[in-house]
Order: C-alpha cells, then structure tokens, then sequence
C-alpha cells in the first residue's frame, strides 16, 4: 500500500439520521400501483486492478497490463453479452433500470501520453450505452437514459500495430437510470462523490471517480425517486477502500434525505453497492489520517429506514449476484455474495407485496459463445404498495 496516495476532498454531508421523508406525505402516495424496478452491472469486461499491481511492483510494467486489461475487455464481447442483457430487460419491461459500469473505451495511435503533454485520447472503439440501447431498440423497447459521467482514464497502452509501438487507451465510466419511454421523468440528481480513492499510477495521480444520479418518474399518476450509484470496490474486511465506500454512502445517502426532506417521494435506490448484509463495522489504516472506523453501506441504509426488498418477500434464497471471474466464461462459477440490491421506501410507507428474481445466473442464460452476460447476476423486482 505504500505506493498508493490517498486523497480525501471535504465531505460536506448532511446527517444521516434525519428522516428519509422529514415532510408531510404528498398526494404523489395516493393510489399508489406497482413499480418494475431493475439494476444490472453491466461489466466493464477485465480487471482493471491488474494495472495497479503493476503500478505497485514495476511501473514500466504498466504498458503492458493495460494492454492485457485492453484486450481480456475485448475479449469478453460486450456486444455479444449486450444481447443478453437486452433479452433481460425485454423480457420483464421495468419502468426503470439502474446500470452501472456502462463504459465507453476510446484509442489513439500512436500514443502521446508518454510525451507529457497528451492530447485526450477521442477515437470510439466501444460505447456500451450505445450497443445495448441499440439491442433494446431492436427489440422494440424505448428508454430515456440519464447518466452520471464518472471516471475518466487514460493510460499508455504496448501496440505492436502502431508506429511508436505504443497507443493510449481511455475508459470512461458511466452510471445509467433508463427510464420506459411512457413515463415522465426529470433528473433531480447528478454528481460525483466528493469522497474519492486517488492512487499513483506509476507517476500518474489516478481516481477512478464514482457518482450517482436521480430522477423522478411517473409511474401512472405516482411519482416515484429512483437512485442509482455503484460505490467504490469493497476489498478485503480493513481494507481502505471500505472507508471510501462507507464515506460514499454517507454522502448519498445525507444528500437523498436533504432532496427528500423538501420534496418527499417514495423511493427505490438501486446499484452495485459493493456491500452485503454480512458486512461489519470495523477501522481501515488511511495514510495521512490513521484508522478510520468505517460502516458498511448495507448496514447504513437499514440504519437511515430503508427496507431491502428482496427480504421482503414471502420467500426467497440467497439471491447471490457477484461474482464470475475476469474472463465470465466458466460455466461451473457460482455467485458469492449479494450486494446487488434494490432499496425501497422507508418504514412506514406501506408495501402490499414485493416479488424478486435475480437474472442472469443460470447456465442457460450464457451467450452462444459462452459469456456469463456480466460478472455480476441482475436483480429485478415488482413492488407493490397499498392504495
């Protein structure tokens, strides 16, 4: 960890501990039906994290893990997994669904990040909003996207096509809430954490940026806030990324209640948490600030009212969603842990009835080629609430 520079912004946060909906109950609860509600991780399609243990050992190594981080996301074919992931939403129609890592991959060649002053790198060789949304489109499905711009990366790349034997590579990381094409909706939030890791990436300060975004959505006559973020990795129990993602939460979750306390709705926040119901309080050792005790996200959203609607059915399993390995091509992996989840309203607004699946899990599900549909299983869910 001693090669890793952490940085922290001030979090200017408000308290978790005020009531999600502070404010009197609005007629947007009246007659309430149900509401389809999905999140898929989409995959990004490799380990990023093999270029920081790069970084970590020999920094001249870099080129070359960005170039086995390159070609393992090509090789997982998006495109292919993208059908899929469409076949999924076609097949339930949510009203909204909340997509995280929806990445889009540019190249230059030759590179020019080694020469100091680089130029963005701007040629598209993938853009995963564009292939899904075409593959929903195919299938007659109609989606308004609102998204979060989050981390955007660029790093030298080994390229024996290219002259200089070298191009740069950029990854641009994105949150996505698309919302069915019958339902009004406005965005209400859009942002990035003010809480964020930054590591040094063999000379190059790096933050692979998380974010979140809102939007209210008419679902026949009720307005509902549908959230959607993906916190930071969640390492080992310790580890520092578990303070980053603690603090991410906080932040989230202080800012929702602030909206929600001035314009009450019942909500439905969904992501990649990075966070399970067995996750514990604990402290991480943070360079510069000492041990930071941390609170899982998980553990932070029952405490601030939220309800986890996949406990809330009359039955349910393990719900496992994360996760298949880098190349999401072993048939006999199996999912280890939940912390793809979909939150929903507090306490007491009143639930009639919640049904939960999670997609994307069985064997039958894989591509023709062979490809898990992501890393991650999806999770979708009917929430019904009393009239």
């Amino acid at each position: 960890m001693s090669k890793k520079f952490f940085t922290l912004k001030l979090i200017l946060c408000l308290c978790i501990g005020v009531a999600i909906l502070a404010a009197p109950l609005s007629s947007a609860f009246a007659g309430a039906p149900k509401i389809k509600a999905m999140t898929r991780n989409l995959y990004l399609g490799a380990d990023i994290f093999k270029v920081v243990e790069a970084a970590q050992t020999d920094p001249a190594t870099i080129p070359y893990a960005v170039a086995d981080v390159f070609q393992t996301a090509m090789y997982t074919n998006f495109p292919e997994r993208a059908k899929a992931i469409a076949d999924e939403i076609a097949m339930f129609e949510p009203d909204v669904v909340g997509l995280q890592e929806v990445s889009t991959y540019y190249i230059q060649t030759p590179g020019d990040f080694m020469a100091g002053n680089p130029v963005q790198a701007d040629t598209i060789v993938i853009d995963f909003y564009a292939v899904l949304n075409a593959e929903l489109q195919a299938r007659g499905m109609e989606y308004t996207a609102f998204t979060v711009h989050n981390a955007d990366i660029e790093m030298p790349m080994i390229d024996p096509s290219s002259p200089t034997y070298l191009s740069d590579i950029r990854l641009v990381d994105h949150d996505v809430i698309l919302v069915r094409e019958d339902h009004d909706a406005v965005e209400v939030l859009n942002g990035n954490y003010q809480a964020q890791l930054v590591l040094d990436l063999g000379g190059t300060n790096v933050s692979f940026s998380r974010g979140f975004v809102a939007v209210d959505v008419d679902v026949k006559g009720t307005t509902y806030r549908f959230v959607n973020t993906h916190l930071e990795v969640r390492s080992a129990p310790g580890s520092v990324f578990r303070v980053f993602q603690s603090w991410q939460m906080q932040e989230l979750l202080g800012t929702v209640a602030y909206i929600n306390s001035l314009d009450p709705k019942p909500i439905v926040m969904v992501a990649d948490w990075n966070s399970s119901i067995e996750d514990v309080p604990s402290e991480s050792y943070v360079p510069g600030m000492g041990f930071i005790p941390y609170t899982p996200p998980y553990m932070q959203a029952v405490g601030a009212g939220y309800l986890d609607s996949w406990l809330l059915q009359k039955k349910y399993d393990d719900g496992f969603t994360s996760g298949f390995d880098e190349y999401v091509s072993d048939p006999t992996a199996e999912l280890t842990s939940r912390i793809d989840i979909i939150f929903t309203a507090p306490l007491y607004l009143k639930i009639d009835k919640v049904m939960a699946n999670v997609v994307g899990d069985e064997v039958e599900d894989m591509t023709p080629s062979g490809f898990w549909p992501s890393d991650h299983a999806g999770v979708k869910t009917k929430i019904k609430f009393l009239k």
